[in-house]
């Protein structure tokens, strides 16, 4: 028997439908916080929904910027939700990631839609084919890539329909990027009544799952069955909302594709490992926006302009942005929270690419092989700490002349993708969480500039979706695009990827180190990498083993 909490939803949505067989079908409406939103129909039946550009907080402007999202105000009448909203302010080099993968395995260019930014970006948009009904579909929750530091819900994607149609209600979100949404510093830490800064993107992604566990009803979905899952650092985000407190109970299920949020990580106030303390990275953007010596550094760094910021960033590099150990949002070290299994223990799929670091590096310049060894130590992100793994990364990673030594640094540095997904599954496995599934994606698009690339990083993401990305396409595409897109919504729906047609993807158990190969052959491996993967996970360990001096 229905709850009348589901019933409500359902009724307040075919009223404000008007569904009456002497009325027109008008528009999909829907009330939300906030208010009625009004979307559009993607396609003749009237539970083919999509709804763009729904506000899921406060505009992050003025005194609330740099503060976590605050709830969204209400509005009158009926709000049009059918227009994407703008992306949050970012140096738009995206489109030409995209634009030049299709250039280098010979593809078309397709048109993208024009962007803008503003800080008025925290929006969500929805797609279900379950509108109007009063059953309940699970949900899957998009968090996009980008480093943190740009990119949008619909990046490399055409738009929803594809998985909707499939059984889910699917939404995408947006989340502060860059400076703005990942800045720490010492005066923000003090005017926060959590003592803490930084992390301000999670706090939107936060934000946006709390939005569907009360709003998400009345577009179909079901709230008790919530998959969060991205890709880089959106599934690096994902898996560090895992170990977040805050996070507890807003979804089910996640999806972690080719990245993972495995440290050490910056902390606030003291150097941790090879990270100066977060907060430097506050007072490095004062001097660089030229306010150090304001008398109140926070609002003269809230007068500046999104652009402004921006572009400063851009002009300095080295000045970090990311996620850190903030005493609240991410309480500790999240290592320390997975290695003694107080993540949030939810069915997991984790996984990475053959050829990540093909689309992120164009090259790595060794001077010559007497400086190889330190090439090495710097893939592996701090040299004074792991000076001892030295002759194991010679061996393992062996070269004899600068060409070969480029290669090897190469599958270094990609192998961080694949050892980072790796060791997530095992930490997970090892908490007893039963439903883990860990995958390696190996398709290369059949052209010469393909094969150059390889698996490449994001090359995944157009079979999840089932978009056209205009790359030329294979014999066995729509199978695999099938398949892949199948397995993610099964398990959204389950917890399982397993269902009937599909070839059986064994769960993960560090013994047997099975994997399923998403590839032209959809087939079951195990101990993937293993000699590179071990050393790797030594290597986290032994940065591990200092956090707790």
């Amino acid at each position: 028997m229905l709850r009348l909490d589901e019933v409500l939803p359902v009724l307040l949505s075919l009223i404000l439908l008007g569904v009456d067989a002497g009325i027109a079908q008008q528009p999909p409406r829907a009330q939300v916080d906030g208010g009625v939103v009004e979307g559009s129909y993607y396609d003749a039946r009237s539970a083919d929904a999509v709804f763009k550009g729904i506000p899921f907080a406060a505009p992050p402007v003025g005194d609330l910027r740099w503060k976590p999202p605050a709830s969204v105000p209400a509005w009158r009448g009926i709000r049009a939700a059918k227009e994407f909203p703008p992306i949050c302010p970012q140096r738009l080099y995206s489109p030409e990631y995209y634009a030049g993968i299709s250039a280098r395995v010979g593809g078309r260019i397709l048109p993208q839609r024009p962007l803008t930014t503003s800080e008025d970006c925290l929006y969500l948009s929805i797609w279900t084919s379950n509108f109007g009904s009063a059953d309940r579909r699970p949900v899957m929750v998009w968090i996009h890539g980008g480093g943190n530091n740009g990119g949008w819900g619909t990046q490399g994607t055409d738009n929803g329909e594809s998985l909707a149609r499939q059984g889910v209600v699917l939404v995408m979100i947006e989340y502060r990027v860059g400076a703005l949404g990942f800045i720490a510093d010492s005066a923000l830490t003090a005017e926060s009544p959590h003592h803490s800064s930084g992390n301000y993107g999670l706090l939107d992604q936060i934000a946006a799952l709390r939005w569907v566990q009360r709003n998400i009803a009345a577009f179909g979905g079901d709230p008790t069955r919530v998959t969060a899952f991205g890709q880089s650092s959106g599934a690096l985000d994902v898996t560090c909302l895992m170990v977040s407190p805050l996070a507890r109970g807003l979804f089910q299920r996640a999806i972690s594709e080719s990245g993972a949020c495995t440290g050490p990580f910056a902390a606030l106030k003291e150097p941790v490992t090879d990270h100066f303390a977060a907060e430097d990275s506050g007072r490095q953007l004062a001097k660089a926006l030229g306010i150090s010596g304001s008398t109140n550094v926070v609002a003269a760094m809230r007068s500046k302009s999104a652009d402004e910021i921006v572009n400063v960033m851009s002009q300095n590099y080295g000045i970090a942005h990311e996620v850190n150990v903030d005493g609240w949002v991410i309480p500790e070290q999240p290592d320390k929270v997975l290695n003694e299994g107080r993540q949030l223990s939810v069915p997991l799929i984790v996984g990475s690419n053959a050829d990540e670091f093909r689309t992120l590096a164009g090259s790595f310049p060794v001077a010559s092989m007497a400086g190889y060894s330190e090439q090495l130590l710097g893939a592996l992100g701090n040299s004074a700490l792991l000076r001892a793994f030295v002759p194991r990364l010679l061996a393992t990673y062996p070269a004899s002349d600068t060409a070969e030594a480029q290669r090897r640094l190469f599958e270094l540095n990609n192998d961080g993708f694949g050892s980072g997904a790796r060791y997530v599954a095992r930490v997970m496995a090892k908490a007893r969480q039963p439903n883990v599934y860990f995958y390696y994606f190996t398709h290369v698009v059949p052209t010469p500039g393909g094969q150059a690339l390889g698996a490449f990083h994001t090359g995944e993401i157009p079979f999840v979706f089932g978009s056209d990305m205009g790359w030329p396409k294979g014999p066995d595409d729509l199978s695999l695009r099938n398949a892949i897109s199948s397995y993610w919504v099964q398990f959204a729906a389950t917890g399982n990827p397993n269902r009937r047609g599909l070839p059986e993807w064994p769960k993960y158990e560090p013994a047997s180190d099975r994997y399923l190969e998403l590839g032209d052959t959809i087939r079951v491996g195990s101990k993937l990498r293993q000699r590179q993967y071990d050393l790797l996970d030594d290597a986290q360990s032994a940065l591990d083993a200092r956090l707790s001096h």
